[in-house]
């Protein structure tokens, strides 16, 4: 009798011993879902972004910021993805001659983001430009260049030469902005722009590549 409860006493303890299945331990044939990945968002993408709205997260979903578009040489405008988008904003800082230009429309906004290209003293010079597409207001503008050199070109990176645009309403049939020449900075038929001491060739051309990188979007602000 008493080897009948050593026995049983020794089977509960065996069966109380054997490892419960783990609740998050998969059935045998089922699989493990990974968590999505968050996609890290490219330099271009960020840049983009931050002009857009300096407080993006580096997790945000591009598309949920900004809609993509774009307009050939004859006016045509399309939709186009994120991807086609970034593609066309980066060809046109390698090149004056592009097919087509990116149109970056801030979402739930009156704003889009219009990159215009042009050619400096030492290389290519570009700017994104914010436009309320509904007063043809300039809301904000960046210039950016390739290799123009310090305390030349590079100078109209300056917040205090960007800022002379800011503010104008764009008028798309008339070159609007002329680099200052001991003239009145502002005249009923135009804006002057103070040139950057030392650098009158760059100063001249992102005048003129504002005059006419924003006619390039006639057909987009002036439908």
């Amino acid at each position: 009798m008493r080897a009948f409860w050593i026995i049983g006493l020794l089977m509960i303890i065996v069966f109380s011993c054997k490892e419960e299945p783990k609740a998050n331990m998969p059935t045998p044939g089922e699989t493990i879902q990974e968590s999505p990945k968050i996609k890290q968002l490219s330099a271009v993408q960020k840049e983009i972004l931050k002009f857009a709205d300096s407080t993006f997260s580096d997790s945000v979903d591009m598309n949920k910021i900004i809609a993509f578009k774009k307009i050939d040489t004859q006016g045509i405008i399309t939709d186009i993805d994120m991807n086609e988008g970034v593609r066309l904003f980066k060809e046109l800082k390698k090149s004056n001659t592009v097919d087509a230009l990116p149109i970056f429309e801030v979402i739930n906004t009156n704003t889009a983001i219009l990159p215009i290209n042009g050619r400096g003293f030492g290389g290519a010079i570009w700017a994104k430009v914010l436009v309320n597409i509904k007063t043809l207001e300039i809301k904000k503008i960046e210039f950016d260049h390739k290799a123009e050199t310090y305390g030349y070109g590079s100078a109209t990176t300056q917040k205090s030469f960007e800022n002379q645009f800011v503010g104008t309403k764009i008028d798309l049939d008339k070159h609007f902005f002329a680099l200052q020449q001991n003239m009145e900075k502002r005249m009923d038929d135009g804006v002057f722009i103070d040139g950057i001491s030392g650098a009158t060739v760059t100063s001249g051309a992102a005048v003129q590549m504002v005059n006419l990188g924003l006619q390039k979007y006639k057909g987009y602000l002036n439908p």
